[in-house]
């Protein structure tokens, strides 16, 4: 599974006036809001969600640096998904028609990785047991805004057994048992609301993953 992001373009950079700041939390839009406007995020991780019938809370796909989203303005429909911010973040609206054909290549592009993205990290969710789901799920976003170093260079990743069990279609009590066993087994080293990659050589094995 990959996350990662076609770099950020200059074609767009002529609507940087108009950068909203978003807090670690805060919600951009709601699923049923109207969708006046394309977004791109320019700093921070975003991710869509939408709730099933069952209450649940899935993630839909992740919004890296670089990604223009809110295609439903495209179709003139309301929104599909809701759009929260993971870390603090800064977002640009784009309107489809103050863009030029050059503009409107770009948004082509990024909508363009963001689909095979999305198919990716869709077969990797369902692929496997939730074990190597979690390894794999850490892993990615080790490389994003929720990871870090510690001062002896072990990674870990700011992030909630909820946040997982959203990520990886899993339930919350699952993911907090198997990240307990996994922290028996001396792959993680779990803390409040982080978790350190603590054999980060085991968990790539796990997983399966292949990224940087």
């Amino acid at each position: 599974m990959t996350l990662n992001s076609i770099p950020t373009t200059t074609a767009l950079h002529h609507t940087d006036l108009h950068r909203r700041p978003l807090r670690r939390g805060e919600t951009l839009y709601y699923a049923g809001d109207a969708a006046p406007s394309l977004y791109r995020l320019e700093s921070g991780l975003l991710r869509a969600v939408r709730l099933t019938p069952q209450g649940r809370t899935l993630t839909v796909r992740h919004i890296w640096p670089g990604d223009v989203f809110g295609e439903e303005t495209l179709h003139a429909i309301a929104r599909a998904h809701q759009v929260t911010a993971l870390t603090d973040a800064v977002v640009v609206p784009l309107h489809p028609q103050h863009l030029g054909a050059a503009e409107l290549w770009e948004v082509t592009r990024s909508l363009s990785a963001q689909l095979q993205r999305v198919m990716n990290d869709g077969v990797h969710i369902q692929n496997g047991e939730l074990r190597e789901r979690i390894a794999r799920y850490l892993l990615n976003l080790a490389e994003s805004s929720l990871g870090g170093r510690h001062g002896d260079g072990t990674r870990f990743v700011r992030a909630t057994h909820e946040l997982i069990a959203e990520g990886t279609g899993a339930t919350r009590e699952s993911v907090s048992k198997l990240i307990g066993e996994m922290r028996d087994d001396g792959l993680l080293t779990p803390a409040y609301r982080c978790l350190t990659l603590t054999d980060e050589a085991s968990l790539r094995a796990l997983s399966g993953y292949h990224g940087d």
